[in-house]
């Protein structure tokens, strides 16, 4: 079988391995689609997190087709999604397994059974790889806590910020604003229920902000009205100037990695009454959202702009890592 190994910075190979198998408490998965996600891209950069190679990807979902005779809460045939974030197994970050693989084994099946989410039969397994981006927006939004009638800027519409637009729509917030360098990312914020999206370099968020909400004093010193922001693109000093301009007790969501110290104006954030909300991860939306998907009130398909076999793997990183040209890539698996 083929394996997704990062050897060191920006050496990312395709290599041949055995296919694992199932000791008594484990189970094995036969990988039907996985999603690129922007933490492979930041590992590709970046190289391993330890000395030795590492497997890559943790947004999966297949089918099991082997267990050990000790284990009790799956079955042969059952199809299933990787929670990553509820799974000790560490797969694609430096674990046994990566899901950029044709098979992965899960050890101690029935001691982490919150690993794995069952996926129901109306939803495919492609979209079932999308429930990790989704339950990470999910969990920014609940962090936010948007209340009916507010006003929402998203900075980043990559798949978490497309992910963000997803889940705001779901709690019914309508006002949502998106600013992306992206001509095609614009477009599917749209496309998922954002009411407008622009590109910064041209239309400065502050002035699209008043503009389209207009304004509020402090102290009187103008500035827009928007209730939240969510910064998911990690730019470089986006942060601070989003405190400077933003409006008395709004909040702050950072999801994006921020790879630069960021430095705030103290007094902004004391007299403006401003609230900044770390998120990250999902420790509790993976089964909602995966529901979410069930009951069809969710159709990630927008959020998916190219699909590539597993054998064109390296050549679907390198589109995944050009931030114009796509936004979910998807692969299949045999």
């Amino acid at each position: 079988m083929k394996v997704a190994v990062l050897h060191g910075p920006g050496d990312l190979r395709l290599d041949d391995a055995q296919r694992p198998t199932a000791g008594p408490k484990d189970l094995v998965i036969k990988v039907a689609a996985a999603g690129i996600c922007g933490t492979d891209l930041h590992f590709r950069h970046m190289g391993p997190r330890f000395d030795a190679p590492m497997a890559l990807g943790h947004e999966y979902a297949g089918e099991v087709i082997e267990i050990g005779p000790e284990v009790k809460s799956f079955k042969i045939g059952d199809r299933v999604a990787y929670n990553s974030n509820n799974s000790p197994a560490d797969m694609g970050r430096g674990g046994e397994c990566g899901g950029f693989s044709d098979y992965v084994v899960l050890r101690d099946v029935d001691d982490q059974t919150q690993a794995l989410c069952r996926v129901p039969d109306n939803v495919s397994l492609e979209h079932a790889a999308l429930v990790e981006p989704l339950s990470v927006a999910a969990h920014a939004v609940n962090r936010a806590d948007p209340k009916p009638g507010e006003s929402v800027a998203i900075f980043g519409v990559g798949p978490i910020g497309l992910g963000v637009v997803v889940a705001l729509r779901l709690k019914g917030i309508e006002d949502i604003i998106a600013f992306d360098l992206s001509p095609l990312r614009r477009e599917r914020a749209v496309a998922l229920g954002a009411r407008a999206a622009f590109d910064p370099r041209e239309n400065p968020p502050a002035e699209i902000l008043k503009e389209l909400r207009g304004t509020g004093a402090i102290w009187g010193v103008e500035y827009p009205k928007t209730d939240i922001y969510f910064e998911v693109s990690g730019a470089p000093g986006l942060l601070s100037q989003i405190a400077d301009f933003c409006m008395k007790r709004s909040r702050i969501i950072t999801v994006a990695m921020q790879r630069h110290t960021v430095t705030f104006d103290g007094t902004k954030l004391m007299s403006k009454e401003i609230s900044v909300i770390g998120a990250s991860g999902y420790p509790t939306e993976f089964p909602e959202v995966m529901g979410e998907l069930a009951a069809k009130v969710v159709d990630p398909e927008a959020m998916i702009t190219h699909r590539f076999p597993f054998s064109d793997f390296l050549h679907a990183f390198e589109v995944a890592d050009d931030a114009n040209g796509a936004a979910k890539v998807v692969l299949t698996f045999d």
